[in-house]
């Protein structure tokens, strides 16, 4: 959810009633540029602990936050319904940055840092495909290859180029079943196991084209 701040209708109404529209700070009166934040991030969202503060007040937050006008997109409800779904934490502000944090504050794909490039975190499972919020379906990316990446045409669950249409532990299980045709594929693993510590857990790389089976004996 955008902000990943919650807020109930009748908080928004009684936050309305009580600002009129304007920051509660400088008192400027545009509501499409107000933000709704918590005074106390330790305790629950009720209007006594909220505050509406403009762009400009509200530099100095870095906590979760919800737009004072708005209404939530399709994607945000369908989200919830699937964070709720499988009991999943929703990726709140300091979750996201814990994320990062964990998996070495630098892009997943290319290795670029947060001082290099801007991190999002990216859903493996599209959210519109019943992706949700835990941790295994999270992926951090730097800006350039969240845009640029699309998933691996093998269906290996793994992120590719768009230029290559396959995401390179593929690449390099064609490459090396091309180069040993009459090896099995358990037998290449046996035979490059760096190969084979470089998958991630539930990622490992598929073939192009499929292999015949050794007969039986």
């Amino acid at each position: 959810m955008f902000g990943g701040l919650r807020l109930a209708p009748s908080v928004r109404v009684a936050l309305e009633r009580r600002c009129g529209g304007a920051c509660e700070r400088c008192g400027l009166e545009w509501r499409w540029a107000l933000y709704v934040f918590r005074v106390d991030e330790t305790a629950s969202c009720t209007a006594a602990n909220l505050i509406v503060l403009c762009g400009t007040c509200s530099a100095g937050h870095s906590d979760e936050f919800a737009p004072f006008v708005g209404n939530r997109s399709n994607r945000d409800r369908i989200l919830t319904a699937n964070n709720r779904r499988g009991g999943t934490e929703p990726l709140t502000a300091g979750r996201r940055r814990g994320l990062i944090a964990a998996r070495g504050g630098c892009c997943e794909v290319c290795g670029a840092s947060a001082a290099e490039r801007v991190l999002q975190v990216h859903h493996r499972l599209a959210v519109l495909q019943g992706g949700d919020d835990r941790e295994e379906n999270l992926q951090v990316l730097c800006f350039a290859c969240h845009h640029h990446l699309e998933p691996c045409s093998t269906g290996c669950g793994a992120w590719a180029s768009k230029r290559f249409g396959i995401c390179r532990n593929c690449q390099m299980r064609n490459m090396l079943e091309q180069l040993i045709p009459e090896a099995t594929w358990d037998e290449i693993k046996a035979h490059f196991p760096g190969f084979v510590a470089q998958w991630k857990p539930g990622y490992e790389p598929l073939s192009l084209t499929p292999r015949p089976v050794p007969a039986q004996e």
